[in-house]
């Protein structure tokens, strides 16, 4: 019985998880401290405090002892009349004594929830830009061996897969 009481309070501390942040922005772009005093949310991912027009494109960068993370927020996207939001992140984790890279796409949709999440490779395969509903990647030509871009227009629904190059999804 006492083990159901701490499984569903447990559950409800998770699932009003509310918070608040403020951020700090410095001269390069990047942002250093995120800490909590200024906005708050409530039932919301841990990344809808990224989310944040002032700071749109400029990299939020987050250390602790295991992890650091780069999170950029690219922008709004309008799909069938409903508001999602766009982030990369690039994570660096400790495992043992290696750090392992993972480089996503979060889709948010307007109550700041994640609702698509895009794994790739590399952090060269995330997005720089975000603009007119279309998701712009570097990617090496192969057969021209130059560097090009290559544009994915998000339209009638957020993709199933997310193509970062003509012949690359995810």
């Amino acid at each position: 019985m006492k083990l159901r009481i701490i499984q569903v309070l447990l559950f409800l501390f998770i699932s009003t998880n509310c918070y608040s942040t403020t951020t700090d922005i410095s001269e390069k772009n990047v942002i250093t401290n995120i800490s909590s005093e200024d906005t708050s949310y409530c039932d919301s991912s841990e990344y809808a405090k990224y989310v944040v027009t002032k700071l749109k494109t400029k990299k939020q960068k987050i250390k602790e002892d295991n992890l650091d993370e780069t999170i950029t927020y690219l922008g709004d996207i309008q799909v069938d009349g409903k508001l999602y939001y766009a982030l990369t992140s690039f994570r660096r984790i400790l495992a043992t004594l290696v750090k392992h890279g993972h480089s996503t796409i979060y889709i948010l949709d307007s109550k700041k929830r994640i609702v698509k999440e895009y794994e790739l490779g590399l952090p060269e395969e995330l997005p720089f830009k975000l603009q007119n509903n279309s998701l712009y990647f570097h990617f090496k030509d192969t057969k021209t061996n130059k560097q090009k871009t290559y544009i994915n227009r998000i339209e009638k629904e957020l993709p199933e897969l997310m193509c970062v190059a003509p012949d690359d999804c995810y």
